[in-house]
């Protein structure tokens, strides 16, 4: 019986079809919705967008419904990829960018900490949290 060992580190991975190097896939898990997906990428400049700094680190992942951006030159690379979420800014939770467990207000807040915190945002935001949240 032959069993294959796990590639190292330095070994690329390669898709079994086409032989090219295959992009490791990240796992991204919502902890309040449980919604969960995987990315392929996690940071704030996705290689596979080019041009695109995001305002903080991010779940990304290339859009499944697109066709690859070489077969639309004239669209740009910001529709060719989607955001699935990110940690909370104060308690490092990761959560989705759906309504119902984030708010983005310069990084992204979890619901737990955006209320519990509501007082801290401007004046004019505090009502958009509740809002939100309610």
């Amino acid at each position: 019986m032959m069993t294959s060992k796990p590639p190292s580190t330095e070994e690329k991975i390669q898709d079994k079809q086409t032989g090219a190097p295959e992009t490791p896939t990240i796992a991204f898990r919502c902890e309040l919705c449980g919604m969960a997906e995987t990315c392929d990428y996690r940071g704030r400049r996705p290689p596979f967008a080019a041009k695109i700094e995001l305002p903080e680190e991010s779940y990304v992942m290339r859009d499944p419904f697109a066709p690859p951006p070489s077969a639309v030159p004239d669209k740009p690379a910001s529709e060719h990829y989607l955001i699935l979420g990110a940690d909370c800014n104060l308690c490092r939770r990761t959560v989705c960018k759906a309504t119902e467990c984030s708010f983005f207000y310069g990084a992204t807040f979890c619901r737990r900490c955006s209320m519990e915190r509501v007082v801290d945002f401007p004046l004019e935001v505090r009502s958009k949290i509740k809002k939100q949240f309610t």
